[in-house]
């Protein structure tokens, strides 16, 4: 089943299926909800705070790689789902429930590649380190809505819309999704190459070379950008140290010195289309797989 393959909100509950899998968002890296009461009438469930990340800056948002193109966007994603929430409000008004349709869904910047080559903004090196969350990696607005509608049903109404087997929600998805399965494995398989290819090819490596030099000039020892970011240290604690910030604005400034985030997405956008040349007839297909998902949601949304 085509699906996306960024982190951004919180993914709606998951069905599996022998052959078919929900749609739903991957993260890069392992992702941490925080999740709080604020004020709220009484009787009534706390309302979810999820944690703040900076803005992203414009090279975050302007990274956008040739794959990417036939996977689901955030926007994609919010759109179908904004499809599927007024065919389960139909549902479940057959059963005799109401259904709260989520209508504030803006468009947001695509930023499933936010930390594909590390921490590469100066904001986010100095205030966050190396941690990740569901703020940095997308936009958290839908999925805090979509949590706090869920707190809000009664036990009856959730089994209604969220039962794994015939829950107003999951026939909703299968509606839209009917006709447009297709195999991702391959495009899978081709992103997580061109990344490893691309950190092999002699100009990353040159490139490499020159920031590793950089950091150690300025105390740190690490041969590329993923020891640093993944340096066991910076899981200690709940919160960046101040270490951890101090190694994170290195690394960034080594990176923009040496224009390495450009010399990585430039390699790599050589090698996904390379990679779509050879594999024409598959993209092919699942370029049409995506628009006919879109084309079942658009329909819903001009019926209603």
């Amino acid at each position: 089943m085509l699906r996306a393959a960024s982190a951004a909100p919180a993914p709606p509950p998951s069905y599996s299926r022998q052959g078919m899998t929900r749609y739903r968002l991957v993260g890069a890296a392992a992702l941490a909800i925080v999740a709080t009461g604020c004020a709220a009438a009484p009787g009534e469930p706390p309302k979810t705070v999820l944690a703040w990340a900076p803005e992203p800056t414009k090279a975050v948002r302007n990274l956008i790689l040739p794959y990417d193109h036939y996977q689901l966007s955030v926007n994609e994603i919010y759109l179908i789902e904004s499809a599927q929430d007024l065919l389960t409000r139909d549902c479940m008004k057959k059963r005799g429930y109401d259904w709260e349709v989520i209508g504030d869904r803006k468009r947001y910047a695509d930023l499933r590649n936010r930390r594909r080559y590390g921490v590469i903004e100066m904001p986010v090196a100095r205030q966050m380190g190396y941690r990740a969350n569901d703020r940095l990696l997308g936009s958290t607005d839908v999925t805090v809505q979509k949590m706090d509608r869920e707190k809000r049903l009664s036990p009856e109404a959730r089994g209604a819309a969220l039962d794994p087997a015939d829950g107003c929600d999951k026939l909703s998805y299968l509606q839209l999704a009917k006709g447009n399965q297709e195999d991702e494995n391959l495009v899978n398989n081709l992103n997580h190459r061109s990344l490893q290819d691309a950190y092999k090819s002699p100009r990353v490596v040159s490139v490499m070379r020159n920031w590793s030099r950089c950091m150690a000039e300025k105390g740190y020892r690490y041969k590329d950008v993923n020891a640093v970011d993944s340096d066991p240290r910076w899981a200690k604690g709940r919160r960046p140290s101040a270490a951890e910030k101090r190694a994170a604005v290195a690394d960034v400034s080594c990176k923009e010195r040496f224009g390495l985030v450009k010399v990585l997405s430039d390699t790599e956008r050589a090698i996904q289309e390379r990679g779509i040349r050879q594999h024409k007839t598959y993209f092919e297909r699942l370029a049409s797989a995506k628009e006919r998902y879109l084309a079942a949601a658009r329909a819903v949304l001009r019926r209603h």
